[in-house]
């Protein structure tokens, strides 16, 4: 098929995941916006408070989880736009 890539995505461990994305955190030049959404996402995990409590089964876990991958989500997206270089002008 044409467009598609024939590598595979490479398979990273959570651990691996979570290390990169404390080494986006600690690293100089990310943007601080990149930097206050992902503490967000750090805070919004230890806060006691949720938008569904804990104690209804399934449902306070499940909404942890979906705060935060949205909130990392939009974190990397805004990272990547800033690495990404812009083409040159062709005249």
């Amino acid at each position: 098929m044409r467009g598609r890539s024939d590598r595979k995505p490479a398979k990273t461990s959570l651990w691996a995941t979570i290390a990169s994305y404390g080494r986006l955190l600690t690293r100089p030049d990310t943007p601080w916006t990149v930097k206050a959404i992902l503490l967000l996402a750090i805070l919004y995990l230890l806060s006691p408070f949720d938008l569904i409590p804990d104690w209804i089964l399934g449902l306070g876990l499940l909404d942890d989880l979906a705060v935060v991958s949205l909130l990392v989500g939009w974190a990397i997206r805004l990272a990547s736009r800033q690495h990404q270089v812009p083409p040159e002008n062709k005249e």
